[in-house]
């Protein structure tokens, strides 16, 4: 089925019939799983304009239904603002090949389960498909994060705008739940989130903070969470109608919630920073107006700001201080061999290591640890030692196994790849002394249900926390015409959880869910100060064309730093945010690490590119000072000043600390593999202490002490040369 009839439709820009140009299109699955190797579409035909499949005929409807929503209701052009087409596939099975209870969007098309136990056949609700769209009206603007509060928002809007395209009544899913499972008869109610259970049962919703899911179940309590902020919307719309009808309500609250989503809210935005947007959307529209006072009432009756305090607060960082330390360019030459750092000072470049190398190095913040993998595979290290201010290289793992390495900010963590291009990011902590496998995949914004195959990940970046790491990986994705193709993404990975000391949950967030084909991104790095700002390549592949590019994936903002490149940059800020360099070519066909000025949003170049350093690719600016990274440690609150002398190490080291009491401590060392090397006692005073060390017999590498007590460890890394 495609209907062509549309504004948004390009005949001339069409690729008929399997790739319609802003058309809205229904497609067959014919009971195929949508993740495996043989999902199929087909399309569905009549030859005299008589539609006998009534599954197929509710799915385009509601297609249509959404498009004219969005276009009547907020003169939006399509569910992208593009005039994108609007897919919808239906027969659709999960990715176990078993009935799919479930329907959802995967950031290019809507696909339809036909029920199993909880649901019949989902393409024939009209408020389901109208929220499953949203999700792309609201990733295509403020991509909401799809975890707690901020994930909360984004399940509401889609409610909010399925209810608004199916204005019936208030309740979701009515037309396709078993009663067996949702008794109320809806799988969700926006005029009673509670929806006649209680908090025990999977249908029950909150609808007020002083109820709100705290756990880690659902992402967080998206789903269950969504009730809080559903039933403000309800009471804006019920306070409104005092003075004017139902339906006339309904129109100010749509409006006003569109305009707070597409002008105010941002990726991290919490229930506090919604009632702010509505607040001013509500302004923009109304004044100050009874229209301004409902929006005050609603959420105060939710207990969101007001009177009734809020629950959030949103997560957005100002950025870091800048390090103060000595500056540096981190680089090897153009063939890969040695590597080497340029001082920005005085321009004088000193090697480090003769290794080839077969990845980018990877720096801690404050310079003075740096990981790699060798051209065998092994992964190395260099360390800084203050005495020599000099670099000393060490073998870390032997193993031949390795294809990139990343260190996170603090030097807490590692996170590797395997040789093997497999699926997975390993992580160790050096703390815990352990490791933690994490599988890749593609999410949407359905609960367990993901799409498109994640093959390998290449390039690694920690966030400034040390929680995430930022990555770009290939992915193999179905397009609409049954066909598929590879593209390199960018996706971000919770690796940990700073507040409770343990490895992460594993969820993935994507940077771009709707990439155009033929487009792929990588490389990508986060800026030195802003948690919030990152830089990474883009490949025209039609084009064949590379640029570099740089986002606030807070906001959403995108600029463009260098276009019309032909090689990949591997991008990277300098320590002020001020500057980007990157690799390029000159005329010669030699290869040179180039800078770049930029605007004072760090996603723009400001003048022309320079060449900084010839012969020479893979460049980091960083900086040898130490500064606060707003990191989340769990210390030991009576030991301070732990300093570890010489480190590098040969044959003694001194441990000096200052305690506020006396204490029996634990003295442990374990190599990368957590395997215990070493354990003493320490019996330490109130004030200064000093203990020394003999590690004649430990083996070339790098290692973690870890000192401890009852209440909790310090730990820091030892190299032994």
């Amino acid at each position: 089925m495609l209907d062509g009839s549309r504004p948004m439709f390009n005949l001339a820009g069409s690729k008929l019939p399997d790739e319609p140009a802003g058309g809205i299109l229904t497609l067959d699955a014919k009971n195929t799983a949508f993740n495996e190797n043989d999902f199929r579409v087909d399309h569905v035909t009549s030859t005299n304009n008589t539609w006998s499949n009534p599954t197929a005929v509710s799915a385009h409807y509601n297609g249509g239904k959404a498009y004219e929503y969005f276009a009547n209701t907020h003169a939006r052009n399509s569910i992208d603002g593009k005039g994108g087409s609007i897919v919808s596939i239906i027969n659709v099975r999960d990715e176990n090949g078993a009935k799919m209870d479930n329907a959802f969007w995967n950031g290019e098309a809507m696909f339809y389960g036909n029920g199993d136990q909880a649901f019949t056949s989902l393409a024939k609700a009209l408020d389901v498909a109208g929220h499953e769209m949203s999700h792309g009206v609201i990733q295509n603007t403020a991509n909401l994060t799809y975890q707690g509060e901020s994930g909360a928002i984004n399940e509401s809007f889609a409610d909010i705008f399925g209810a608004m395209i199916d204005r019936d009544d208030w309740k979701m899913g009515e037309d396709v739940v078993v009663r067996t499972y949702f008794p109320s008869g809806a799988l969700r109610d926006l005029s009673n989130p509670n929806n006649g259970g209680n908090s025990s049962q999977q249908y029950w919703q909150p609808k007020h903070v002083s109820e709100q899911y705290k756990g880690s179940a659902d992402n967080g309590g998206v789903h269950i969470n969504s009730g809080i902020t559903n039933y403000a919307f309800y009471l804006f719309v019920q306070e409104l109608a005092k003075t004017r009808t139902e339906e006339a309500s309904k129109v100010i609250a749509e409006k006003v919630y569109y305009r707070a989503l597409t002008n105010y809210l941002s990726r991290s935005s919490q229930f506090k920073d919604l009632r702010v947007a509505v607040e001013s959307a509500a302004t923009d529209l109304h004044g100050n107006t009874d229209v301004l006072a409902a929006v005050k009432k609603a959420f105060d009756n939710v207990g969101i700001g007001g009177s009734g305090g809020s629950t959030g607060g949103t997560n957005y960082q100002k950025d870091l201080s800048v390090n103060p330390g000595k500056e540096f360019i981190l680089c090897t030459d153009n063939n890969q061999e040695g590597i080497y750092t340029y001082e920005i000072s005085t321009g004088n470049i000193v090697q480090h290591s003769t290794r080839t190398i077969k990845s980018k190095p990877s720096v801690v913040d404050n310079g003075t640890e740096i990981y790699y993998v060798g051209s065998d595979l092994k992964l190395y290290g260099l360390f800084y030692s203050a005495t020599t201010k000099t670099y000393s290289e060490t073998l870390i793992d032997a193993d031949p196994i390795y294809r990139n390495a990343a260190i996170s900010k603090d030097g807490k963590r590692l996170a590797l790849l395997s040789n093997e291009e497999d699926n997975f990011i390993y992580i160790y902590d050096f703390a815990l002394q352990s490791f933690h496998d994490f599988k890749l995949y593609n999410p949407t914004y359905s609960q367990g249900v993901n799409a498109g195959n994640v093959k390998y990940a290449d390039f690694l970046d920690f966030d400034h926390s040390g929680q995430y790491v930022m990555y770009d990986a290939l992915s193999e994705i179905t397009k609409s015409t049954g066909t598929t193709y590879e593209f390199w993404d960018i996706g971000f990975l919770n690796v940990f959880k700073n507040s409770s000391n343990q490895f992460g949950d594993g969820k993935v967030e994507k940077l771009f869910s709707d990439l155009p084909e033929n487009s792929s991104v990588g490389n990508p790095v986060f800026s030195k100060n802003s948690p919030y700002i990152i830089t990474f390549d883009f490949l025209d592949e039609a084009q064949s064309k590379f640029s570099v590019l740089a986002a606030n994936i807070e906001t959403g903002d995108l600029g463009q730093v260098k276009i019309d490149r032909n090689q990949t940059g591997y991008p990277n800020y300098n320590v002020k945010d001020n500057v980007m360099l990157y690799d390029g070519t000159d005329s010669n066909n030699s290869e040179n690490i180039y800078t770049i000025a930029l605007s004072s949003n760090k996603l723009n170049a400001s003048g022309s590119e320079s060449s900084l350093l010839r012969g020479a690719k893979w460049g980091t600016w960083f900086a040898l000072g130490n500064r606060s990274l707003n990191v989340n440690t769990k210390n030991i609150e009576f030991v301070k000043n732990l300093i570890c002398y010489p480190n590098p190490v040969s044959e003694e080291i001194l441990l000096s600390l200052e305690s506020i009491k006396t204490e029996k401590l634990q003295i442990e060392l374990y190599n990368t593999l957590g395997q215990k090397m070493l354990h003493e006692s320490w019996n330490v005073n109130a004030g200064k202490n000093s203990k020394s060390m003999n590690l004649t017999k430990l083996a070339t590498g790098t290692y973690e002490l870890v000192i401890s007590s009852n209440t909790g460890s310090n730990s820091t890394r030892i190299v032994k040369n």
